[in-house]
């Protein structure tokens, strides 16, 4: 049983780090402030989606209603600045695209930071809602809850582009809602959270190998093929990993002695 003290716990803790993240962007502009907010945003998601499969309820829908729309605003500030960083890797960047990021990055930036206090008001919000609605979860929910995803995860990395990117997401709201698991769920799941961190990693790879592709493809320049055989060398990577999915997610099982 999952009980509702130690999710409550866990919710309180990342309540706590995002207004914190928050504040310490909005005093500081530092990168790493934004993707720490954005990491525990992500873990309250992966929370909100768990309990609204296995309890019902409105968990999501108070995600969504709160803190998404400071979740996604902060990933237009990082994937300005992530671009810029990802093209160093090809080639030097004309100064002018310089200029255009930069710029797009600081008109984000004044917006984000434009909407703190309301972000916080809204989210301190939806953060009592979220406590309010946590329920006990049975093992039994919990491993079906597992198996639908493993599933659908499944299917999701047969395939590629958008599909790929969401079977990441999938992985990883597995892999944090494994940390928040008693010890007898996740002894009955054995799943091989080394193997699953090793796959989102390397999808990951390859999602920013193809957003930096997309983004330069209609530009003729020096690194484009380079940029496309990065592509297709990350996809590989992904498509190996992903073989017998299913097989590999699981841990051996342990025999008993005698």
């Amino acid at each position: 049983m999952l009980t509702k003290k130690k999710q409550r716990k866990f919710l309180a803790k990342k309540n706590k780090e995002w207004q914190t993240y928050l504040q310490a962007y909005n005093d500081s502009r530092d990168p790493e402030a934004l993707h720490q907010l954005r990491l525990a945003l992500k873990k309250l998601h992966a929370v909100a989606r768990f309990s609204k499969a296995c309890c019902g309820g409105q968990a999501l829908k108070d995600f969504q209603h709160g803190l998404q729309d400071m979740f996604k605003q902060a990933g237009i500030i990082r994937d300005a600045g992530n671009h810029l960083q990802l093209l160093e890797h090809f080639h030097t960047i004309p100064t002018t695209y310089v200029h255009q990021q930069a710029q797009l990055q600081a008109v984000a930036i004044a917006e984000f930071t434009g909407q703190v206090k309301a972000f916080r008001r809204r989210g301190i919000r939806a953060a009592k809602r979220l406590l309010s609605h946590v329920q006990p979860v049975t093992i039994d929910c919990i491993r079906d809850w597992y198996a639908k995803q493993l599933i659908s995860t499944g299917i999701l990395l047969t395939a590629s582009g958008d599909d790929l990117h969401e079977a990441r997401k999938q992985i990883k709201d597995l892999l944090y809602i494994l940390k928040l698991l008693p010890s007898e769920a996740t002894a009955q799941l054995r799943l091989d959270a080394d193997y699953l961190d090793q796959l989102q990693e390397a999808i990951g790879q390859w999602h920013d190998a193809v957003v930096i592709a997309a983004i330069w493809a209609d530009r003729d320049l020096e690194g484009s093929p380079a940029m496309a055989l990065e592509c297709r060398e990350k996809e590989a990577a992904v498509q190996r990993l992903a073989e017998n999915f299913y097989l590999r997610v699981h841990l051996p099982r342990i025999s008993s002695p005698g």
